[in-house]
């Protein structure tokens, strides 16, 4: 199972199986991760999604491992406006997204 393309996702799965030598066999394809998590939770089958999707997966039902090999990484970004004009909220979206992933 996987994200539909044009899934940037999708995308850079399918390149790192492709330069590993692996075959990608999909079964099923979905347009929403949550989507994807929850077929897998439902036992339809298994999926390689980001990270950020862990949490989610878990409270589904879904057992997560990392994928090791072939490694698969994506370099995100934020773009805001100074944080002296942000929202409390953002501020504080912001501060979490540093803390977590910096």
């Amino acid at each position: 199972m996987t994200l539909q393309r044009p899934s940037s996702v999708r995308t850079m799965i399918e390149s790192a199986l492709n330069e590993a030598g692996i075959e990608l066999n999909l079964a099923f394809d979905a347009h929403q991760l949550a989507t994807v998590g929850r077929m897998v939770s439902e036992g339809m089958g298994v999926a390689v999604v980001p990270a950020l999707c862990r949490q989610q997966a878990i409270e589904q039902g879904a057992i997560c491992r990392p994928v090791i090999n072939p490694e698969i990484r994506r370099r995100v970004g934020v773009i805001c406006q100074p944080r002296s004009n942000l929202s409390i909220a953002a501020a504080a979206m912001l501060d979490v997204l540093i803390n977590t992933y910096a």
